[in-house]
């Protein structure tokens, strides 16, 4: 559609994510990353700290489209998963 989030909705999403993160299984995780990816913006490094935490905690109920769907996103962004989250995904994958 060529939308855009505004700057309020952006910071609103990005503060309740933070807050719940600690909350989110894998396809929640998978969907904001994939979310901020598709929108190409990139998340604060709180947001990706968080997240990057609760996937390794999560990491073995990851199904195959959230690990797809997730490394897809770092990649897009630009950014590294751990080594301790791909070694966790890899475990998942095979």
């Amino acid at each position: 559609l060529g939308l855009q989030p505004s700057e309020m909705l952006l910071t609103g999403l990005t503060a309740r994510a933070v807050k719940v993160q600690g909350d989110f299984n894998p396809q929640e995780i998978a969907n904001t990353l994939w979310a901020f990816a598709t929108l190409g913006l990139q998340p604060s490094e709180e947001l990706m700290a968080g997240m990057m935490k609760q996937a390794v905690t999560v990491q073995g109920d990851f199904k195959p489209q959230n690990i797809a769907n997730t490394l897809w996103a770092f990649a897009t962004l630009g950014q590294k998963p751990s080594e301790e989250l791909m070694a966790g995904m890899m475990k998942q994958a095979v």
